[in-house]
């Protein structure tokens, strides 16, 4: 499957950057030989985030600047009112750049990325997503990251009044939305700086197998059940969940093999990744609660057997028993079991919900805010009245 992907916000531009840093990886000559890019795009209010970029092209089709008449170039201040004004007046520029874009008929779908709580990405991403709906077939994704848990603080939060807001724009217009829950992935002994690079890298590595899969030119490295774009495509749907474990088989493989032990223990890794990966997904969630489920196992080709493949089916029906389940193989990897797992078209989101309560609390509270911040301004310019005034 190949991806024009478009990053919007700071944070949206930084994981478009880390696709393209995958896609480079994945054409090298020493590892797949597999483009999984046909282009990508960073769309910012802020021109100094957009230099900041290794790996998208410098120039300004693909590095594109919005609103320098309204911000001059320094953002929206978190205000995502102001990003969806701007986005209104200057939307078509970006539509025109990626229906420009030379490679733009190779792609199967179009991912656009952003984050929940910042301004210019949450006010964006909605109309950018319905313009794309409006003048292309292929399917668009969205990919939206929700707030640490100290930027939710507060009775002023606009990380949760954002992310609610852009979750019902991006919901209306989106063929799925993958949410990725910082706060899951977040680590305490580490810099802010670290944690967004390691999220932003998980996000983007779970489509790696994924997309290559059904790119694959080499006859031995074709899965007997092949993962493609039309599996993919039908497999998302609605608010999507996605994870990915893996497992290093020298971990089970003894010096002295027997084929009996060596049965059990591939058996065995094959479900220790498939746990993993459910313990990975990028939003808490129930997977009983997916009424759509796509498995990939990346493995040696030998890992993968019928009886493996039935296993997986068999506890992903007994989990999620209202699930259309799609299983794959794609006998690519050499010494490990990777399973990328996707749970489509959830029925219950707790995560979602708690931020839809949270922010129409916030807004009905900002109303009383500022009641009394004006009260009290009044109250202290009041207060010195009577005093002389200069000139």
């Amino acid at each position: 499957m190949k991806l024009l992907v478009i990053g919007l916000g700071q944070c949206g531009c930084s994981i478009a950057d880390q696709f393209c840093a995958l896609d480079n990886y994945s054409r090298a000559i020493l590892n797949r030989r597999i483009t999984i890019l046909t282009d990508a795009f960073v769309v910012n209010t802020n021109e100094a985030d957009l230099g900041s970029f290794k790996h998208i092209p410098k120039d300004k089709h693909h590095r594109i600047l919005l609103g320098t008449m309204r911000t001059f170039g320094h953002g929206v201040g978190k205000v995502n009112a102001a990003a969806t004004r701007i986005i209104k007046e200057s939307q078509s520029v970006i539509i025109e750049n990626v229906l420009k874009s030379r490679k733009f008929p190779e792609a199967d779908a179009v991912v656009v990325i952003a984050s929940g709580g910042g301004g210019t990405g949450s006010g964006t991403i909605g109309w950018v997503i319905k313009e794309l709906k409006d003048r292309i077939e292929k399917p668009v994704y969205a990919i939206v990251v929700l707030p640490f848990g100290f930027e939710e603080m507060g009775e002023s939060s606009f990380a949760v009044t954002n992310t609610a807001t852009c979750l019902k724009v991006v919901n209306q217009y989106a063929d799925a939305v993958i949410l990725l829950d910082n706060e899951k992935f977040v680590r305490a002994d580490i810099s802010l700086a670290r944690n967004l690079k390691e999220i932003n890298q998980e996000i983007v590595d779970n489509f790696y197998d994924l997309c290559c899969a059904g790119e694959e030119r080499k006859r031995k490295y074709l899965g007997s059940k092949l993962i493609d774009a039309g599996d993919i495509k039908e497999s998302l749907e609605g608010i999507c969940a996605i994870g990915r474990g893996t497992v290093n088989l020298s971990t089970f493989y003894p010096c002295k093999k027997d084929e009996t032990r060596e049965e059990g223990k591939q058996r065995m890794s094959l479900a220790t990744a498939l746990q993993q990966a459910q313990n990975n997904f990028s939003l808490p969630i129930e997977i009983q609660d997916a009424r759509k489920i796509l498995v990939l196992i990346t493995s040696p080709r030998d890992v993968v057997t019928l009886t493996s493949l039935q296993e997986v089916a068999v506890f992903l029906q007994n989990e999620s028993p209202k699930s259309a389940v799609r299983i794959g193989d794609y006998p690519r990897r050499a010494k490990e079991v990777s399973v990328t797992l996707i749970a489509s078209k959830l029925t219950k989101v707790a995560r979602v919900e708690k931020l839809y309560l949270q922010a129409e609390n916030l807004f009905e509270g900002q109303v009383e805010i500022l009641r009394e911040a004006e009260e009290q301004i009044k109250h202290l310019e009041d207060t010195g009245k009577n005093l002389p005034t200069l000139g």
